[in-house]
């Protein structure tokens, strides 16, 4: 009975235990409720998925977590509330990974991810801006010397392709793309292949062209001059091409030219411009056939006057009049006297140069984009470590815009360049060279240019004058060597580009490589073939950076 008594206190004070707790409980969740409840800006805890709630209590869960949120549990009532307006205006911007292909919803509170696209949004916004502020920002204006440096390139090119040459003038607006502008700087400046004029305003089937060509040979003053004498004066700023109809349509425009500077000269013509054009194109032939050293048997006056005879004619005629015989043998005369030659250009003085310089392994000097750019005389150094005498191993420095070249004088009774014979001692490259200063025991103006090779040419000047106006004119070549490279390679790049966007097709699919297209073809052909059958002592040193260099006019006095 005394048991029984206790076992029954027991259950009793368990359950008084139980009521007591359930009371602080139910008045602990009053208290959270009536606080929730004052909060006014709290939003309402969003429901989680029933999937979700069902894995609540599964030891699954965690192997579905992030490896950061593996050591947290799922609040069944307490879900992630909706952002606040501050955190949306926050730099970056969190949204739930997005689910696997299964769709399982319990994916969806794995880790966070960055929202691509309203970053990507931030990050074009924040581009912009960062456009806007670099275009805004004043560009650095470019030195005197880095613009002639511009020029020189853009000269260089179009002493090599015309057509690209005028792309950069343009571009770098050096000149306007109307044909009247261009004119104007083929026939004013110098620095221009004569050769390269001659091909550029001969361009056959292009009206913009034949406007350069009109303006060009309009620029000429050949008012009241013979015909010959005004043919060789226009010469004087182009060379003619070598095709036959570039020749033709220069010549055209230069009769054109000369009917309208000499109207009463022309009326004694009674084909007009017409019978000009044909007696200066027969100008051309004779000087040819007088001048030329691969002709054996020369044109004589007498058939120079057959040959044009009855050649005076209106257009439709079949036989015209014969021209003026004193005006045919006066311009015999003088054309077998003075033979017709272009003007004088670099190209011109690269050549004298080239004539002049001897030598086993001698590169070819002349081309049409190298221009001579000083000519000095230097004592070079065999090595800077060892004395040698001051007047050895003296040497001609021919300093081009983008090769040097060291060779010796020999003394041939002249006192001028043009009478000198030099023999090659050694020639390099500029583009991938560098020089430097140096002063050592006797040396004291020592200068050394590293080859691209790293082969290394010593060289003492006479005085420090002479050395810093040699450094400055190497260096300034090399400049202009490197960013001439520089600037051929982005054109080559582009034009590649331009071609391959040209050539892709609609599709999408790469077109077939020339090289495929040619295999194919001769393993085809092959296939149904085989299938059928089974120093001196006066120095003087020229330098030319000013935007018209590049032509020497004068000689030196240095042998």
């Amino acid at each position: 009975m005394k048991f029984l008594t206790a076992i029954f206190t027991m259950i009793l004070a368990f359950f008084k235990i139980l009521i007591r707790y359930a009371t602080s409980l139910s008045a602990q969740l009053r208290i959270d409720r009536a606080a929730r409840s004052n909060t006014v800006d709290r939003s309402p805890p969003s429901p989680a998925p029933p999937v979700l709630a069902n894995l609540q209590n599964s030891n699954m869960i965690d192997s579905l977590m992030s490896p950061r949120l593996g050591n947290r549990r799922f609040a069944a009532s307490t879900a992630r509330c909706a952002p606040a307006a501050s955190e949306l205006q926050s730099t970056e911007v969190w949204l739930p990974r997005p689910s696997l292909v299964n769709q399982n919803p319990a994916h969806s509170n794995s880790l966070p991810r960055l929202d691509k696209h309203r970053v990507h949004e931030r990050s074009e916004s924040s581009n912009g801006r960062k456009k806007s502020e670099i275009n805004n920002k004043p560009q650095r204006q470019m030195t005197d010397q880095e613009r002639k440096r511009q020029y020189r390139i853009a000269l260089n090119f179009f002493n090599k392709k015309p057509e690209r040459g005028v792309q950069l003038l343009t571009a770098w607006g050096f000149v306007k793309s109307s044909p009247d502008s261009l004119a104007s700087l083929l026939f004013g400046r110098r620095g221009l292949s004569k050769s390269m004029i001659g091909e550029y305003i001969g361009t056959l089937h292009s009206p913009y062209h034949s406007l350069v060509l009109k303006y060009f040979t309009g620029m000429i003053d050949i008012r009241g001059l013979e015909v010959d004498v005004a043919l060789r004066k226009a010469m004087q700023f182009f060379i003619l091409p070598k095709e036959a109809e570039k020749i033709d349509r220069i010549i055209q425009a230069f009769a054109l030219h000369y009917s309208k500077s000499n109207p009463k000269r022309t009326s004694n013509f009674r084909g007009g411009w017409d019978t000009i054009h044909l007696l200066s194109f027969a100008i051309i032939m004779l000087n040819t056939d007088l001048h030329s050293p691969n002709v054996k048997q020369r044109m004589t006056q007498a058939d120079f006057v057959k040959n044009l005879r009855g050649q005076d004619k209106v257009n439709g005629e079949k036989n015209g009049e014969d021209i003026d015989r004193k005006t045919l043998e006066g311009i015999y005369d003088r054309i077998k006297k003075d033979e017709l030659k272009a003007g004088d250009d670099h190209v011109a003085q690269v050549q004298r140069v080239d004539r002049a310089i001897v030598g086993k392994d001698k590169p070819r000097l002349t081309e049409t984009p190298r221009r001579l750019v000083c000519y000095c005389r230097l004592q070079q150094v065999a090595d800077p470590t060892k004395r040698q005498s001051s007047t050895a191993r003296e040497r001609d420095v021919f300093l081009f815009n983008d090769m040097i070249v060291v060779a010796k004088g020999v003394r041939r009774g002249s006192t001028s360049m043009v009478g000198c014979t030099y023999t090659l001692k050694q020639w390099t490259v500029l583009l991938g060279a560098h020089v430097t200063e140096f002063q050592r025991g006797q040396y004291e103006f020592g200068l050394t240019i590293t080859c691209p090779n790293k082969d290394k040419i010593h060289f003492n000047a006479r005085n420090f004058e002479d050395r810093c106006h040699f450094v400055a004119d190497v260096t300034e070549s090399i400049r202009e060597a490197t960013e001439m490279e520089q600037v051929r390679l982005e054109m080559e790049m582009e034009h590649h580009t331009t071609i391959r966007s040209d050539n892709q097709r609609d599709s999408g699919l790469p077109d077939m490589d020339e090289s495929m297209k040619l295999s194919n073809g001769s393993n085809s052909s092959a296939g149904s073939s085989s299938s059928s059958t089974n120093n001196g002592s006066s120095f003087r040193r020229l330098s030319f950076n000013s935007l018209d260099s590049g032509v020497v006019e004068e000689h030196l006095e240095t042998c």
